[in-house]
Protein backbone atom coordinates (compact mmCIF):
# COMPACT_ATOMS: atom_id res chain seq x y z
CA UNK A 1 0.00 0.00 0.00
CA UNK A 2 1.52 3.71 -0.31
CA UNK A 3 1.95 5.89 2.28
CA UNK A 4 -1.00 8.45 2.36
CA UNK A 5 0.85 10.67 4.81
CA UNK A 6 3.13 13.67 3.50
CA UNK A 7 4.30 13.35 7.19
CA UNK A 8 5.42 10.00 6.73
CA UNK A 9 9.07 9.81 8.01
CA UNK A 10 10.74 8.28 4.97
CA UNK A 11 9.39 10.99 2.83
CA UNK A 12 10.22 14.11 5.48
CA UNK A 13 13.76 12.51 5.54
CA UNK A 14 13.79 12.83 1.73
CA UNK A 15 12.39 16.22 1.39
CA UNK A 16 15.05 17.34 3.80
CA UNK A 17 17.09 16.99 1.22
CA UNK A 18 16.30 20.28 -0.44
CA UNK A 19 18.62 21.88 1.94
CA UNK A 20 21.83 22.47 1.42
CA UNK A 21 23.20 21.67 4.74
CA UNK A 22 21.38 18.28 4.96
CA UNK A 23 22.93 17.48 1.40
CA UNK A 24 26.36 18.28 2.89
CA UNK A 25 26.01 16.53 5.94
CA UNK A 26 24.83 13.50 4.64
CA UNK A 27 26.06 13.24 1.66
CA UNK A 28 22.97 12.38 -0.30
CA UNK A 29 20.52 14.32 -2.62
CA UNK A 30 17.73 13.47 -5.28
CA UNK A 31 17.19 12.90 -8.50
CA UNK A 32 13.59 13.22 -10.18
CA UNK A 33 12.09 11.60 -13.23
CA UNK A 34 12.94 8.41 -15.51
CA UNK A 35 15.67 10.53 -17.61
CA UNK A 36 17.68 11.45 -14.85
CA UNK A 37 16.89 8.36 -13.25
CA UNK A 38 18.07 6.15 -16.66
CA UNK A 39 21.44 8.51 -16.60
CA UNK A 40 22.68 7.72 -13.11
CA UNK A 41 22.19 3.90 -13.42
CA UNK A 42 24.08 3.88 -16.48
CA UNK A 43 27.30 5.58 -15.04
CA UNK A 44 26.71 3.28 -12.21
CA UNK A 45 25.15 5.47 -9.59
CA UNK A 46 22.22 2.87 -8.11
CA UNK A 47 19.90 4.97 -5.74
CA UNK A 48 19.53 3.98 -2.11
CA UNK A 49 15.74 4.10 -2.28
CA UNK A 50 13.35 5.00 -5.13
CA UNK A 51 9.86 7.10 -4.71
CA UNK A 52 6.85 5.99 -6.48
CA UNK A 53 3.54 6.59 -7.00
CA UNK A 54 1.22 3.14 -6.71
CA UNK A 55 0.30 2.67 -10.75
CA UNK A 56 3.49 3.35 -11.74
CA UNK A 57 4.98 -0.08 -12.53
CA UNK A 58 7.84 0.57 -14.42
CA UNK A 59 9.52 1.91 -11.38
CA UNK A 60 8.53 -0.82 -8.97
CA UNK A 61 10.01 -3.41 -11.72
CA UNK A 62 13.20 -1.51 -11.80
CA UNK A 63 13.08 -1.10 -7.87
CA UNK A 64 13.09 -5.15 -7.61
CA UNK A 65 15.17 -6.00 -10.47
CA UNK A 66 17.96 -3.77 -8.79
CA UNK A 67 17.02 -4.88 -5.44
CA UNK A 68 16.71 -0.95 -4.26
CA UNK A 69 14.33 0.62 -1.41
CA UNK A 70 10.96 1.34 -2.66
CA UNK A 71 8.37 3.29 -1.66
CA UNK A 72 5.29 4.02 -2.88
CA UNK A 73 3.43 7.11 -2.37
CA UNK A 74 0.18 9.18 -3.09
CA UNK A 75 0.63 12.30 -5.09
CA UNK A 76 1.14 14.55 -1.84
CA UNK A 77 4.00 12.14 -0.99
CA UNK A 78 5.96 12.84 -4.43
CA UNK A 79 5.63 16.08 -4.61
CA UNK A 80 6.98 16.57 -1.60
CA UNK A 81 9.84 15.05 -2.27
CA UNK A 82 10.42 16.17 -5.20
CA UNK A 83 9.93 19.55 -4.19
CA UNK A 84 7.50 21.01 -7.48
CA UNK A 85 4.17 21.66 -7.92
CA UNK A 86 3.62 18.53 -11.03
CA UNK A 87 6.65 16.12 -10.24
CA UNK A 88 7.72 13.49 -12.66
CA UNK A 89 8.12 10.70 -10.87
CA UNK A 90 10.12 8.63 -9.66
CA UNK A 91 12.07 10.55 -7.48
CA UNK A 92 15.06 8.59 -6.08
CA UNK A 93 17.58 9.22 -3.33
CA UNK A 94 21.74 8.77 -4.28
CA UNK A 95 24.73 9.33 -2.90
CA UNK A 96 26.40 12.00 -4.21
CA UNK A 97 29.49 11.11 -6.24
CA UNK A 98 32.77 12.20 -5.06
CA UNK A 99 34.92 14.86 -7.74
CA UNK A 100 35.38 13.32 -10.84
CA UNK A 101 38.74 14.13 -12.88
CA UNK A 102 38.50 16.45 -16.07
CA UNK A 103 38.99 15.03 -19.59
CA UNK A 104 41.77 16.21 -22.38
CA UNK A 105 39.25 19.14 -23.65
CA UNK A 106 38.74 22.72 -21.75
CA UNK A 107 36.76 23.03 -18.72
CA UNK A 108 34.40 25.59 -17.84
CA UNK A 109 34.32 27.27 -14.28
CA UNK A 110 31.44 28.95 -12.59
CA UNK A 111 33.03 31.36 -10.58
CA UNK A 112 30.37 32.29 -7.55
CA UNK A 113 27.42 31.49 -10.25
CA UNK A 114 24.58 31.38 -7.81
CA UNK A 115 21.20 30.80 -10.20
CA UNK A 116 20.83 27.14 -9.75
CA UNK A 117 19.17 26.97 -13.56
CA UNK A 118 22.65 28.67 -14.87
CA UNK A 119 25.05 26.11 -13.45
CA UNK A 120 22.60 23.10 -14.35
CA UNK A 121 22.54 24.50 -17.93
CA UNK A 122 26.43 25.21 -17.79
CA UNK A 123 27.40 21.17 -17.42
CA UNK A 124 24.78 20.33 -19.77
CA UNK A 125 26.71 22.21 -22.32
CA UNK A 126 29.99 21.22 -21.14
CA UNK A 127 28.97 18.05 -21.31
CA UNK A 128 27.57 18.10 -25.01
CA UNK A 129 31.01 19.21 -26.01
CA UNK A 130 33.16 17.20 -24.12
CA UNK A 131 34.13 19.45 -21.61
CA UNK A 132 34.43 19.47 -17.99
CA UNK A 133 32.84 21.55 -15.38
CA UNK A 134 34.11 23.36 -12.26
CA UNK A 135 32.86 25.37 -9.21
CA UNK A 136 33.78 27.93 -6.98
CA UNK A 137 33.18 28.22 -3.11
CA UNK A 138 29.80 30.76 -3.26
CA UNK A 139 28.42 29.13 -6.55
CA UNK A 140 25.07 26.90 -6.40
CA UNK A 141 25.36 23.36 -5.32
CA UNK A 142 26.36 21.44 -8.40
CA UNK A 143 23.96 18.43 -6.65
CA UNK A 144 21.24 20.30 -6.03
CA UNK A 145 17.68 19.02 -7.03
CA UNK A 146 17.64 21.84 -9.03
CA UNK A 147 20.52 21.79 -10.65
CA UNK A 148 20.24 18.49 -11.03
CA UNK A 149 17.10 19.42 -13.40
CA UNK A 150 18.32 21.59 -15.26
CA UNK A 151 21.47 19.55 -15.99
CA UNK A 152 19.09 16.94 -18.04
CA UNK A 153 21.53 14.02 -16.90
CA UNK A 154 24.86 15.79 -18.01
CA UNK A 155 26.41 15.17 -14.61
CA UNK A 156 26.64 11.77 -15.13
CA UNK A 157 28.77 12.35 -18.26
CA UNK A 158 31.17 14.78 -17.37
CA UNK A 159 34.04 15.31 -15.04
CA UNK A 160 32.93 17.48 -11.68
CA UNK A 161 35.16 19.37 -9.36
CA UNK A 162 35.48 22.03 -7.18
CA UNK A 163 37.80 24.93 -7.85
CA UNK A 164 39.84 26.79 -5.10
CA UNK A 165 42.37 28.66 -6.93
CA UNK A 166 43.55 29.50 -10.64
CA UNK A 167 46.86 27.97 -9.51
CA UNK A 168 44.70 24.38 -8.98
CA UNK A 169 43.65 24.89 -13.01
CA UNK A 170 47.09 25.64 -14.61
CA UNK A 171 48.70 23.12 -12.55
CA UNK A 172 46.33 20.60 -14.47
CA UNK A 173 47.55 22.15 -17.78
CA UNK A 174 44.95 24.57 -18.71
CA UNK A 175 45.27 28.21 -19.54
CA UNK A 176 42.84 30.66 -17.59
CA UNK A 177 40.50 32.76 -19.77
CA UNK A 178 38.87 35.40 -17.52
CA UNK A 179 35.26 36.52 -19.31
CA UNK A 180 35.02 40.53 -19.00
CA UNK A 181 32.11 42.62 -20.46
CA UNK A 182 34.52 44.18 -22.74
CA UNK A 183 38.12 45.19 -23.09
CA UNK A 184 39.09 41.58 -23.73
CA UNK A 185 39.72 39.54 -26.74
CA UNK A 186 37.95 37.86 -28.93
CA UNK A 187 37.33 34.07 -28.10
CA UNK A 188 38.15 33.54 -31.90
CA UNK A 189 41.50 34.74 -32.09
CA UNK A 190 42.82 32.45 -29.54
CA UNK A 191 45.31 29.89 -30.77
CA UNK A 192 44.21 25.81 -29.76
CA UNK A 193 45.39 24.98 -26.20
CA UNK A 194 43.31 23.77 -23.18
CA UNK A 195 41.75 26.46 -21.66
CA UNK A 196 39.80 27.20 -18.41
CA UNK A 197 36.94 29.54 -19.44
CA UNK A 198 35.92 31.20 -16.02
CA UNK A 199 32.77 32.81 -15.92
CA UNK A 200 31.40 34.76 -12.99
CA UNK A 201 28.07 35.69 -11.24
CA UNK A 202 25.84 37.75 -13.86
CA UNK A 203 25.87 40.38 -10.99
CA UNK A 204 29.13 40.98 -9.82
CA UNK A 205 31.04 39.04 -12.75
CA UNK A 206 34.31 37.76 -12.07
CA UNK A 207 36.41 39.04 -8.30
CA UNK A 208 39.06 41.56 -9.69
CA UNK A 209 42.20 39.41 -8.86
CA UNK A 210 41.09 36.59 -10.35
CA UNK A 211 40.63 38.31 -13.56
CA UNK A 212 44.15 39.96 -12.83
CA UNK A 213 45.63 36.93 -11.91
CA UNK A 214 43.64 34.88 -15.29
CA UNK A 215 46.34 34.11 -18.52
CA UNK A 216 43.88 36.16 -20.67
CA UNK A 217 40.81 38.33 -20.85
CA UNK A 218 37.76 37.48 -23.47
CA UNK A 219 35.15 39.67 -24.54
CA UNK A 220 32.19 38.18 -26.82
CA UNK A 221 31.62 40.53 -29.41
CA UNK A 222 28.00 41.97 -29.46
CA UNK A 223 27.82 44.38 -32.04
CA UNK A 224 23.82 44.52 -31.57
CA UNK A 225 24.17 46.75 -28.25
CA UNK A 226 23.15 44.29 -25.62
CA UNK A 227 25.35 44.56 -22.79
CA UNK A 228 25.87 41.04 -21.70
CA UNK A 229 24.64 37.86 -21.75
CA UNK A 230 23.64 35.24 -18.99
CA UNK A 231 26.28 33.20 -17.16
CA UNK A 232 25.17 29.75 -19.03
CA UNK A 233 24.21 31.64 -22.38
CA UNK A 234 27.98 33.09 -22.31
CA UNK A 235 29.39 29.99 -21.39
CA UNK A 236 28.03 27.98 -24.26
CA UNK A 237 28.68 30.60 -27.06
CA UNK A 238 32.82 30.62 -25.62
CA UNK A 239 32.84 26.42 -25.27
CA UNK A 240 31.37 26.61 -28.47
CA UNK A 241 33.12 28.76 -30.40
CA UNK A 242 36.45 26.73 -29.27
CA UNK A 243 35.32 23.73 -29.50
CA UNK A 244 34.25 24.01 -33.62
CA UNK A 245 37.04 26.26 -34.53
CA UNK A 246 39.95 24.29 -32.30
CA UNK A 247 38.76 20.97 -31.20
CA UNK A 248 40.58 20.74 -28.08
CA UNK A 249 41.89 17.81 -26.56
CA UNK A 250 42.45 16.07 -30.46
Amino acid sequence: MPVRSHKNRQVVEAARLHRARERKDRGLTLIEGPHLLEEALSAGVIPLSLFALENDQASQALAASRHIDLVLVDEAGLARVAGTKSPRGPVAVIEIPGPSSFGQAGVVVAWGVGDPGNVGTMIRTAAGFGWSFGHTEGTADPWAPKVLRAGAGAHFRTGVMPIDSLGQLESLGYQTLATVVDGGEAPSSLAEARYAVLIGDESSGLPEEVVSDATVRITIPMPGGIESFNAAMAAGLIIYELSTNRPLGA
